[in-house]
């Protein structure tokens, strides 16, 4: 008898239910594509914007940058001009002084001249240092070896050392303002305002004073002579009454008094030398130019101007 033959039944898989989970599959990595693709486009975008904002303030702070330093070298070029300027005005300045003191030096070397021909004449010699200003008058002609008293001859010597320089003296002392011209200044000794002072300086040799001297050491002698002197010039009834009433710019008494003893000699002896040429009073005379240069207060409002200048650069 014919049998029917049994059927098994279990999965089954068919070529349509393959396609379809393809299909799925693609759809969802497009899907996940365009996604993606949209993500980027939007970023893409803010870029882009962060970009040009970016550029824009960079362009900005370029254009600022640009302008100060227009501005900067603007500043840099006016204050190079008053470099220049400052530059000039030292300049004429250093000329200025420099001929201010040329002068000066020729003032006190005509002064000293005149006194040494004047005293020439008087069988005085004197020995003069024009770059020093200094009359030296030899210790010899004024005190004997270790005193103050005055040597024969000595009272003499400065009386008429005090007439020479009271015809001389008067001619560069007093005020600009208010000197009133003596009748024996030329017109080239007529510089009133240029004596700023003299001073009578004493010195002496290195020998230590004996214990019999009245005087402690040399420097208290050089003091004594320096005394001596100044009193004995300015005491003398025809000279030395005009050459107390000199007075420099300042309206201040022009002589005074110092004692060296002998820490300043003329020639350096390291042993004790009764040096003739270390024994001696100088009479050093002091000119000032009674006119300071007129630029200086040109120069100093230029100093003004370029700090103001720098201090704005900062």
């Amino acid at each position: 008898m014919y049998q029917r033959r049994r059927e098994t039944r279990g999965p089954q898989y068919t070529a349509h239910d393959y396609s379809i989970s393809i299909s799925d599959v693609m759809s969802a990595l497009l899907y996940v594509f365009i996604v993606i693709l949209i993500i980027f486009s939007f970023n893409m975008g803010n870029s882009e914007k962060d970009f040009r904002a970016e550029y824009l303030k960079a362009t900005e702070e370029r254009e600022e940058i640009k302008k100060l330093h227009e501005k900067q070298n603007e500043k840099l070029k006016k204050l190079e001009v008053g470099i220049v300027e400052l530059r000039d005005l030292a300049a004429h300045l250093k000329r200025d002084l420099d001929q201010h003191m040329a002068k000066t030096r020729q003032l006190l070397h005509q002064l000293l001249t005149d006194l040494h021909h004047d005293l020439t004449i008087e069988n005085i010699q004197v020995f003069i240092d024009p770059n020093h200003g200094i009359l030296r008058l030899p210790n010899e002609i004024l005190f004997p070896l270790g005193a103050a008293q005055f040597a024969p001859g000595g009272e003499e010597t400065l009386t008429k050392l005090a007439r020479v320089m009271a015809r001389h003296l008067p001619c560069y002392a007093g005020s600009v303002d208010k000197a009133v011209r003596p009748d024996a200044c030329d017109d080239k000794q007529w510089n009133p305002g240029t004596l700023d002072a003299v001073f009578i300086e004493g010195h002496t040799d290195n020998i230590p004073l004996g214990k019999a001297n009245p005087f402690a050491n040399n420097l208290h002698l050089s003091g004594m002579r320096s005394i001596k002197t100044f009193e004995t010039v300015l005491g003398d009834a025809k000279g030395g009454s005009i050459l107390k009433e000199l007075r420099n710019q300042k309206g201040q008494p022009v002589f005074g008094i110092s004692g060296y003893g002998e820490h300043r000699p003329v020639i350096l002896h390291m042993t004790p030398t009764a040096e003739p040429a270390n024994r001696r009073i100088d009479i050093r005379f002091f000119l000032i130019n009674p006119k300071p240069p007129s630029v200086i207060p040109q120069l100093f409002e230029e100093l003004d101007r370029l700090t103001q200048k720098l201090d704005a650069l900062k």
